[in-house]
């Protein structure tokens, strides 16, 4: 594997991990019971499957001209635009989850 691979891979998962626990981080700082709901596993491994697939098929090779060239900054560029994609994905699918149990009840 090389290794725009494994920081895309990484950037992906990481955001997409991020996203979900962002809210359970909020509630334990505001000192709310949190509970565990079989839902919030099912919508983090639906996004962390469907963003891989769209991240690989949008971004199918980032690579430069040179070998030499993919140093620090290009890599750290890389995992910054793939964590984004990864967060706002599984932003974007929590959204419409919500907005479809809501108009189902």
């Amino acid at each position: 594997m090389s290794q725009e691979f494994i920081i895309k891979l990484l950037g992906v998962w990481l955001g997409v991990l991020a996203r979900m626990t962002i809210p359970f981080w909020r509630k334990l700082y505001q000192g709310k019971e949190i509970k565990f709901n079989l839902k919030y596993l099912r919508r983090t491994f639906a996004s962390l499957v469907l963003s891989t697939i769209f991240t690989f098929i949008l971004f199918p090779k980032l690579e430069p001209i040179e070998e030499n060239l993919f140093n620090f900054e290009s890599g750290f560029k890389l995992f910054c635009l793939c964590f984004g994609f990864g967060f706002g994905f599984n932003s974007i699918l929590i959204e419409f989850a919500s907005w479809f149990e809501k108009n189902n009840t």
